[in-house]
């Protein structure tokens, strides 16, 4: 997807989230049928799709690209579809960010994930010093790497650093 359709994909989910929000502030029960039905039935024929998709030669395969795409990604969470666990996709996350945190001295785990919210630890895993720049932009980073992982969650919460600039880092004496 080119920058420009994720941004515009973006712009569509935000713009959909505020006539959601629309609807709660003045309940329509016609409008509110229409969209729930709707969307069970888009629910429905996707979820065949996939069953077809996964009983082929390679379906597997093609489930996995499929779920990739942002677009099919967003698709198959908003109807409970995506074939890889919450979980399984905020450890895949910190997974790929521990290359570049280990460079700067740090390592991130996962605590718990548990009622909508990934609670997660970073520790100083050496000697090295770290940057108080590292530090300011690193609850985004983790934030963002997590988020984009995982959409769904509803929360992530960051342990192991005091407020940005400082360096208070959790296990500092490991």
């Amino acid at each position: 997807m080119s920058g420009e359709e994720k941004r515009e994909h973006e712009a569509a989910l935000r713009r959909l989230e505020e006539l959601i929000g629309a609807l709660d502030e003045h309940p329509n029960p016609a409008a509110r049928e229409l969209v729930e039905l709707v969307l069970d039935l888009h629910g429905v024929g996707l979820a065949k799709l996939l069953t077809i998709v996964t009983g082929a030669e390679g379906g597997a395969t093609i489930l996995a690209r499929l779920a990739e795409d942002d677009q099919v990604k967003s698709l198959l969470l908003l109807h409970g579809l995506h074939p890889e666990r919450l979980d399984a996709r905020i450890h895949r996350a910190v997974d790929r960010l521990r290359p570049h945190l280990g460079v700067h001295g740090l390592r991130l785990e996962v605590v718990q994930i548990e009622k909508g919210i990934a609670r997660l630890r970073v520790h100083q895993s050496g000697g090295i010093a770290v940057k108080a720049s590292l530090l300011w932009s690193l609850p985004s980073e983790i934030e963002d790497a997590v988020i984009e992982a995982a959409p769904d969650i509803e929360n992530v919460v960051i342990e192991g650093l005091d407020a940005p600039g400082t360096v208070a880092i959790a296990g500092a004496a490991e």
